[in-house]
């Protein structure tokens, strides 16, 4: 028989919450108290002002008044904290928690002094919920950080993208065209990041692929005219990784040109490349000497950036 787990202790309040000397309680929908002065919360909102200025019932066991509220206590702890006197920030268990928080102070209680603070808090979880972040921004005028979620989402895939909205709870709350601005977006970096490669001057004289010249080593079928060597055509090899990168980006544009997996297959087909024979003196060919660290530099030097700038000319229209 499985051991029961422990539950987790009921919630309670803390200071600065717990004043005796408090002349309100403000009780939350599970049985949770918070002492708070009138003055502070009637100077924070119109909607406490008006609130206060109605009949209140006082607590069984006091003649404090009681305002019940729809919240739990966590979440009604989590938004005093905010912006009450004393009161030390607690930080969010869950963008779900935060979420309530943001409809409570800027929703519900039109606390809109709040509104930097929390939009701060929701970048924290820009990595990990893009796609929710994108929304709860967008829902609230914050595009800012809609732009940095909607960055953060390259890293996706179109399918993972719904994949990840098909129970999106935040999604409803935004237009159809904010979030098919979200796709255009996604699909125009692809195109521009996977066309960024082919752009790119692959053809110095000093790359391995362009100084190789074993007959046995597979060439492209193009060639170029560089200075100073005249007409030279570069190994396959090079053009192998310019494809597969660009397929990645295309599909994701925050894919990893950097990926190991990329430039290790690129290599092995440069390693493929025999030695090379002059006059009876053999000799390690260029592709195999030097491939890999000189594509590595390339990308390094020249494919990431080129990506990079390439994504940073997309407009997200919202």
């Amino acid at each position: 028989m499985a051991e029961a787990q422990p539950s987790s202790p009921p919630f309670k309040s803390t200071a600065p919450f717990d004043d005796p000397k408090a002349d309100t309680i403000l009780r939350s929908s599970d049985g949770v108290d918070f002492r708070v002065y009138r003055v502070i919360l009637s100077s924070a909102s119109p909607f406490f002002k008006t609130m206060f200025s109605l009949p209140q019932d006082a607590s069984e066991d006091s003649k404090i008044p009681t305002v019940p509220f729809s919240e739990t206590g966590r979440i009604l702890d989590r938004f005093l904290r905010i912006w009450y006197p004393g009161a030390t920030t607690a930080g969010f268990d869950s963008l779900e928690q935060l979420a309530d928080v943001i409809q409570l102070a800027l929703g519900k209680y039109d606390l809109q002094y709040l509104a930097p603070i929390l939009n701060r808090q929701l970048r924290v979880y820009v990595e990990n919920h893009c796609v929710s972040v994108f929304a709860i921004a967008c829902r609230y005028g914050w595009k800012a950080t809609a732009k940095l979620a909607a960055k953060q989402a390259l890293n996706l895939d179109l399918p993972s993208i719904f994949t990840s909205t098909a129970a999106n709870p935040y999604l409803r709350h935004i237009t159809g065209d904010q979030f098919q601005a979200l796709l255009i977006y996604h699909h125009a970096c692809g195109k521009a990041a996977a066309a960024a490669g082919r752009l790119l001057p692959w053809s110095d004289a000093e790359y391995a692929w362009n100084k190789c010249t074993v007959a046995s080593c597979a060439a492209c079928g193009q060639y170029s005219e560089i200075p100073g060597r005249g007409r030279v055509v570069p190994r396959a090899w090079i053009f192998t990784y310019l494809d597969e990168a660009s397929a990645a980006l295309k599909q994701r544009p925050g894919a990893n040109v950097q990926n190991p997996a990329l430039l290790v297959a690129a290599q092995s087909k440069a390693m493929s490349c025999s030695s090379s024979s002059h006059g009876g003196y053999h000799a390690t060919s260029p592709c195999r000497s030097h491939g890999l660290q000189d594509l590595s530099k390339f990308v390094m030097d020249k494919y990431v950036p080129a990506v990079n700038e390439a994504i940073k000319g997309v407009t997200l229209q919202i």
